[in-house]
């Protein structure tokens, strides 16, 4: 081989050495990440390991107690805490959470409960006949009838209103509708002049101004609807004459209330916010939803939390334990791949290495001594 020649395949080798060894350094600093990534993973699986979940009282099997996952649908249904509370969501600043379909209803009518009510399938009338009705008795009718004029009269007396005199003029109650549609009209009375024979009818509006006024004027107008309005308003409602429809018609009422006093929203994606229960979760959690639960004592609702309500318990989250731990398997696994990957490649750089520095000092060793010799026939 030529001096040139030698020379050349040493500055080869020399650049290949150079190549090997930054290749080397590389994957050493890969696996250092790797290192990093897998302490990551394990202070990760760590703390998930912490994890817990919020569960709700929600049954008895026997004397022990049954806890469900908490959600939107479970904290506010109807009679689906163990503990018989009912309760709400509100946000920050008191409004009530209410499904798209409580929203829709009370603005049909308006802030008026009985609307609100027939929108959602109920009213509060305990008269289940009218009439019309052609199956009812006499005294049937007449205790309905009786009925009515109990209410209107609480109702008149609660507003200091006294319209007419029984020894003097004939009063009887009825309804006017517009259409087929429950309240979709007002309740009315009629003043017989019973010498004249002469009749003015004229609407009865709310005249109150308490909230107990507003329930006796609701209550009245109800019943009068439901014994003289549409002949099939009665049919397509659940009523207050069915005695298991009274504790929900109830429920209905005290989130009506809420509704009114407080202000209202809900959300804007056809319920399914209110279905992610991990969304709910976390809202609670972080104190942007809070919870109130209604007082028979202090007639309204009153706030608690996940931290002191009885009904709500934090449990360790086995569930999330279980996918965290296959997550953490499934990750080790790819890491230690990754890293047995870069000690095949370190292994075969060193290989690699060993034989071009076996090979790059054997040629060097060439060049010195042609050097020497060049130097020795010059001198």
């Amino acid at each position: 081989m030529g001096m040139a020649a030698t020379q050349a395949r040493l500055l080869s080798l020399t650049a290949r050495l150079t190549d090997n060894e930054n290749s080397g350094q590389a994957i050493s600093y890969s696996k250092i990440r790797l290192a990093d990534q897998t302490e990551q993973v394990n202070t990760d699986y760590l703390n998930a390991l912490k994890a817990t979940k919020l569960t709700v009282l929600t049954g008895f099997s026997g004397s022990e107690e049954i806890y469900t996952d908490i959600s939107y649908g479970l904290m506010t249904g109807y009679n689906t805490v163990a503990c018989g509370l009912q309760y709400i969501v509100t946000d920050k600043k008191g409004k009530i959470l209410v499904t798209q379909e409580q929203a829709k209803a009370f603005e049909a009518g308006n802030g008026d409960f009985n609307t609100f009510l027939y929108k959602l399938g109920y009213s509060q009338s305990d008269i289940n006949i009218k009439n019309t009705s052609t199956t009812a008795t006499d005294s049937e009718k007449a205790e309905a009838y009786q009925k009515i004029h109990e209410a209107w009269d609480k109702y008149l007396t609660s507003v200091g209103l006294h319209i007419g005199e029984d020894e003097e003029h004939g009063l009887d109650f009825g309804y006017t509708s517009f259409s087929t549609t429950p309240y979709d009209g007002y309740p009315t009375y009629t003043l017989t002049d019973l010498e004249t024979g002469e009749k003015q009818t004229k609407a009865l509006n709310y005249e109150g101004t308490t909230q107990e006024q507003r329930e006796l004027y609701d209550y009245a107008a109800a019943l009068t609807e439901a014994y003289y309005g549409t002949s099939d308003s009665s049919a397509v409602l659940k009523t207050a004459a069915e005695a298991d429809n009274t504790g929900y018609i109830n429920y209905l009422k005290n989130i009506f209330q809420k509704m009114a006093s407080a202000g209202y929203y809900t959300e804007d994606d056809e319920g399914e916010t209110l279905k992610d229960n991990a969304w709910f979760e976390n809202e609670l959690r972080d104190g942007n939803l809070q919870l109130e639960y209604y007082s028979a004592v202090e007639r309204k609702f009153v706030s608690t939390s996940i931290d002191s309500d009885q009904s709500i318990q934090e449990v360790t989250d086995e569930r999330a334990i279980a996918i965290a731990e296959q997550e953490y398997e499934n990750k080790i696994a790819d890491l230690e791949a990754k890293d047995n990957k870069y000690d095949l490649e370190l292994k075969k750089l060193d290989t690699e290495h060993n034989a071009l520095q076996t090979e790059y000092e054997s040629i060097k060793g060439l060049v010195d001594k042609n050097i020497e010799k060049s130097f020795n026939c010059f001198s």
